[in-house]
């Protein structure tokens, strides 16, 4: 280290040996105080400064470099950082003008601070510097600084290891960041290098600018701090999902309020609901109610929904109708993914995390600039790769096999190219498969006298009643296989001004996916062959595999008006779709008494679907404190529908249709946003308060039934058209900062207009040539409905290093107008008016504490570290699954205790953490099916039971 020259570009000079840029509405300024008897000089005359030596052999005696960000209107110092002969200072000036000190040393301690220091510095000068416009000046900036605290080192300096200083924790995280120390405290929160926008983050007022402890999100498609945003989003950073151990995207539903994830019958698929508004079947003819979206992708069917979490960098959860801007117009909200970009250093990431059940979860990542000179600052790659291998955690015990099982792997793999400063270039890849033995279920016998109990074998419900939670009956070979791959493209362009756009940047996004699923599975779980259902192909009671393709094209217009009081966002959508499924279904056949039917069906099913749009979103601050935003969106929808039925052994047709019709809407959105001018709060423990009113429209086309009947019944066809359904969302809601900014609380209150519901039945389809029952699942157009209630965030860290996080979600979803509805007990018609909606708990709960220490008696050895204990609770209470004429479809309240302590090292590399899931081991089931009315049992899919385990990481 003695004698390194750091080569610093050339500086402007200025007033007091000072240079200045301004941005954002602040003003940065580097004051260069440097009397280092000539080693380190500044030019009074005003000459530039090519190059800085430093020397850390002897005290430096009278130098300095100060740091400071000021307001470029009236001078009001935000922040400084203050290096002289005694060592560095850094520290912000709160609203009432008191000076905060952050990180305060001496001399003493530098040396042994230095990587540490250096690592913080790094990230905070980044961000503040990007934020406030000065992003060219970081390379200046960042090596003055590092002359400083160079030069201010003691000689014996180096002999002791870096750590911390006592009592502080970091609690600040930036995109890139994998792991280690910085995961102990997290604000999800300076997250500057994917919030940029031409320096500045558009429409944050400057008091949120220096609140660099605030996630930014994309809710408005557009970068904004949340607790700017008037809009119901949770956001989960990278490191919140791992604390919480989540692997896979159905295990977020504790962390975000009012959020559900039905399960489907094949492990592979779920229906999801917010505020209770969804889809009430994963079948390929039915869009959900709930979109997904990988980088702004849009993913369309159940299959295909539940991605593994690789390399992820942020998770947004739209709560409301997403009318206007996301891709897909959808009823009940989004869930937008964001992946972690590649970016100019080398760095990898590998975990490994075992637990009971004998399985294995890993994840590996590499970032890696590509190519030298020019091009390896322009060109850079990102892979990751993902496996989880597991028997399951239940059995079979007629085939002596392992069920709920999972073996998958993920691949995926980003190129970013900057062919210009202000233009970025994102092309990913993805490829994966899941593939497992099928999903227990528990058979419960729940009527002796449905119509084809009398024609099933005379113990069949006996052996029903023998089945257990985690143990079944089946006679099948249960199959659940899925394969799903794509790519996609994005290309933003940061224009600048353009006459009367503005300050505009463009974005288009282009994406190609498939998937194929191959399912069988035993619908009755019995030894009994009563039922079975199967897409698995290979042989006559197998069907055909499925298949689903989707091309999708959206391009984007950002800008900014009026000096950047008024931003808006247009785009057009455009989506294609193709799919197939064909499932074979084989009821009663012979041999194993009762009466067989013998009935083997096969039943393809091929869509032909597009969507397009045209969109528009602008926000005006008629004040400082007081912004108003409209939008409106028109949609056309087309579903194109082809419907077979026939008996493969004889090629007798039961049906034969086809559909095709164009559904369209224009959906409105508008929202008011008032914010607290800084003079109301300061006498009060509040930092920010922000109040929104929201109005939202959402839509979602309607379709055609495309789904198993029995054969040969009456009534309707099956390729029966149902209309759209649409909602209309008020809110007001509430985002403020406390405490020094150590607190944040979120609430909203909604009411909804629910018309047309989709509902998803099993209808008596009449009598079949032999006179026996034959039935039919449709959806139709069956309710109106209010839905209405309240969500509660909060996050605080009231001393260093505790961080408290809860929320509450209270959803009272009851139809208004069901009467015609369908029991499920009977199969006859009732009338639901006033009854709860299926499917959705009342009330959901979340708490999590954590807090990171440093474990004492290990200081200045190679184990010195954080450990963090984390603790998390979660609440739900009852669903019904089925109607409430069938209580044991109904799941009871039940509570989630989950835990992990984790342990960093100073190194900010090493990581070893425990956890232990579901640790009061609750039997809680995930699923019921509806064959009440048709064979007397109802079935069970019990969620996993306690699980615990270990994990490893390491980055570098």
């Amino acid at each position: 280290m003695p004698g390194t020259v750091y080569s610093v570009p050339p500086i402007p000079p200025g007033p007091n040996n000072t240079m200045y840029v301004e941005g954002g509405g602040l003003r940065i300024g580097v004051e260069f105080r440097l009397l280092d008897e000539g080693e380190l000089a500044a030019n009074d005359e005003g000459a530039q400064v090519d190059e800085i030596q430093a020397h850390i052999e002897g005290d430096v005696d009278d130098s300095g470099v100060s740091l400071h960000v000021e307001s470029a209107e009236d001078g009001r110092e935000y922040l400084r950082f203050d290096c002289f002969e005694n060592g560095p200072h850094y520290h912000y000036i709160d609203p009432s003008g008191e000076r905060r000190t952050i990180v305060d040393f001496d001399r003493a301690v530098l040396g042994e601070m230095l990587p540490w220091v250096m690592h913080q510095l790094r990230h905070r000068l980044d961000s503040m510097l990007e934020f406030a416009g000065g992003s060219a000046l970081v390379p200046t900036i960042r090596t003055v600084l590092a002359v400083c605290l160079l030069g201010a080192l003691a000689p014996t300096a180096w002999a002791a290891p870096p750590q911390a200083p006592s009592g502080y924790v970091e609690s600040i995280e930036t995109p890139g960041d994998l792991g280690g120390m910085e995961d102990e405290v997290d604000a999800g929160a300076a997250q500057a290098d994917a919030a940029k926008a031409d320096g500045e983050v558009r429409g944050v007022s400057r008091r949120q600018v220096k609140t660099v402890e605030e996630i930014v999100v994309q809710a408005r498609k557009r970068d904004e701090f949340l607790e700017d945003t008037p809009v119901s989003v949770t956001a989960l950073s990278q490191t919140t999902l791992r604390e919480s151990g989540v692997q896979r995207l159905d295990e977020i539903q504790s962390l975000v309020p009012n959020l559900a994830f039905q399960a489907d019958n094949t492990g592979a698929a779920s229906n999801i609901r917010i505020r209770g508004v969804g889809t009430s079947t994963p079948d390929i003819g039915f869009d959900p109610g709930v979109g997904v979206y990988v980088d702004g992708v849009f993913l369309p069917r159940a299959f295909g929904t539940l991605v593994d979490i690789v390399d992820v960098q942020q998770i947004e959860v739209l709560r409301g109708p997403q009318g206007t801007l996301f891709g897909k117009n959808t009823v009940g909200g989004a869930i937008n993914i964001t992946t972690v970009k590649p970016h100019d250093e080398l760095e990898a990431f590998v975990m490994v995390r075992p637990s009971n059940f004998e399985r294995v979860d890993t994840r590996f990542t590499i970032n890696t600039p590509i190519g030298s000179g020019r091009l390896g600052e322009r060109l850079f790659a990102r892979f990751s790769f993902a496996t989880t291998n597991t028997p399951g955690y239940s059995s079979n015990a007629t085939r002596n096999e392992s069920l709920n099982g999972n073996n998958s792997i993920a691949l995926l793999g980003s190129f970013r190219f900057l062919p210009h400063d202000d233009v970025t270039i994102d092309f990913t890849g993805t490829w994966s498969r899941a593939s497992n033995n099928g999903i227990a279920q528990q058979c419960i016998p729940v009527r002796d006298d449905a119509p084809l109990v009398a024609l099933s074998p005379p113990d069949f419900l006996e052996n029903c009643a023998e089945t257990e939670p985690f143990e079944t009956r089946a006679n099948v070979s249960m199959l659940t296989d899925l394969e799903s791959y794509g790519t996609w493209m994005t290309a933003a362009w940061d224009v600048g001004e353009v006459a009367i756009l503005g300050d505009i940047s463009v974005k288009a996004l282009t994406s190609w996916r498939e998937q194929k699923p191959r399912v069988r599975f035993d619908v009755d779980q019995t030894r009994f062959n009563i039922v079975q259902l199967s897409s698995a192909g290979g042989s006559i009671l197998d069907g055909t595999p499925g298949f689903q393709r989707q091309i999708m094209q959206e391009g984007q217009l950002n800008g900014a008006v009026l000096d950047g009081d008024l931003n808006y966002v247009a785009g057009v959508f455009g989506f294609w779709e193709k799919g197939f499924d064909d499932r074979a279904s084989y009821v009663l056949p012979p041999g194993q008494g009762g009466v067989p039917l013998d009935r083997l069906t096969n039943a393809p099913i091929n869509i032909s679907n597009w969507t397009w749009a045209l969109y528009g979103q602008a926000t005006y601050d008629l004040l400082e404190w007081m912004s108003l935003t409209g939008g409106l969106r028109y949609t056309q929808d087309k579903k194109g529908l082809t419907f077979m039925q026939f008996d493969p052994r004889t090629g007798e047709e039961f049906a034969d249709e086809a559909g095709s019709k164009i559904f369209d809407a224009w959906t409105p959105m508008g929202s008011l946003a008032l914010t607290a001018p800084e003079d109301m709060i300061d006498e009060t423990p509040l930092d920010h308060l922000m109040g929104y009113f929201t109005y939202s429209r959402g839509f979602k086309g309607g379709g055609f039934n495309g789904v198993a009947t029995g054969q040969g019944g009456g009534g309707q066809g099956p390729a029966f058209s149902f209309a759209p359904e649409t909602l209309d969302n008020f809110e007001i809601g509430f985002k403020m900062i406390a405490f020094e900014q150590r607190a944040t609380l979120n609430t909203s209150f909604f009411w909804g207009n629910y018309d047309d519901i989709q509902v998803t039945q099993i209808r008596d389809a009449g009598l079949d040539a032999n006179g026996v029952p034959a039935i039919a699942r449709v959806t139709d157009n069956a309710a109106e409905a209010t839905t209405k209630g309240a969500e509660i965030e909060l996050q605080a860290r009231p001393i260093d290093g505790l961080l408290f996080t809860g929320n509450l979600g209270y959803t009272d979803a009851v139809y208004d107008d069901f009467p015609d509805a369908l029991s499920d007990y009977t199969g006859e018609t009732i009338d639901r008016s006033g009854d709860r909606f299926l499917f959705v708990p009342r009330l959901q709960t979340f708490v999590a504490l954590q807090y990171s220490m440093a474990v004492p008696g290990l200081e200045e050895s190679s184990m010195e570290g954080w450990l963090t204990p984390r603790v998390e609770w979660a609440y739900q209470s009852s669903v019904q699954w089925l109607g409430p004429e069938v209580p044991q479809a109904t799941q009871p309240g039940y509570n989630l205790l989950n835990a992990r302590f984790s342990y960093d090292f100073w190194d900010d590399r090493a990581q070893v953490a425990l956890w232990a899931k579901n640790l009061l081991d609750v039997a809680y089931f995930s699923n019921a099916t509806a064959v009440v009315s048709t064979f007397g049992i109802t079935t069970r899919a019990f969620a996993a039971p306690r699980t615990y385990g270990g994990e490893l990481s390491y980055r570098f």
